[in-house]
């Protein structure tokens, strides 16, 4: 028994539809290779730039915790300023109060020696008064004995011998 075994026969539209399946799929393939191979270039230049940036962002940080630590260095010398500064302006105001109390009573006196003077001056204008009506008198009275010699000096008759 012999079996014949035919060989197959190529239908000729399946060979096209095959043909043209691999082809569609071969092109597809190529689309999503180039795709893939773009998405990965661009996935590398995303990485690169967000790489760029982190190390940008780092040393703004950097700089920025510089500066931080900068101000915050001189706002602890300016804290550390406080103190002697408080004690200071306590000084001075314990002063000011001083000087207030040295000032009231230098002014107490000047009013002390202003009433004493005064009294004096008044003392010494009534003295002056006093003094001044006695030479007012005295002066009258000086006038009145000149114009008496004057009167009998002037009033003579003139004799001639």
């Amino acid at each position: 028994m012999n079996i014949e075994i035919e060989k197959p026969k190529i239908n000729p539209a399946h060979f096209i539809a095959i043909v043209g399946g691999v082809a569609i799929n071969a092109f597809a393939l190529g689309g999503v290779w180039v795709s893939l191979g773009n998405t990965i270039d661009d996935l590398k230049k995303t990485q690169t730039e967000l790489a760029d940036r982190f190390e940008r962002e780092a040393v703004d940080r950097k700089d920025r915790q510089r500066a931080y630590q900068l101000s915050m260095d001189g706002m602890n010398t300016q804290i550390g300023q406080i103190a002697p500064l408080q004690f200071q302006q306590s000084r001075i105001i314990e002063q000011l109060s001083e000087n207030k109390t040295a000032v009231s009573e230098t002014n107490k006196r000047i009013d002390r020696v202003v009433e004493s003077f005064g009294g004096k001056l008044d003392t010494a204008i009534d003295s002056i008064n006093k003094v001044a009506t006695r030479v007012e008198v005295l002066s009258s009275k000086l006038d009145d004995m000149q114009e008496k010699s004057s009167k009998t000096l002037f009033r003579t008759p003139i004799v001639r011998p």
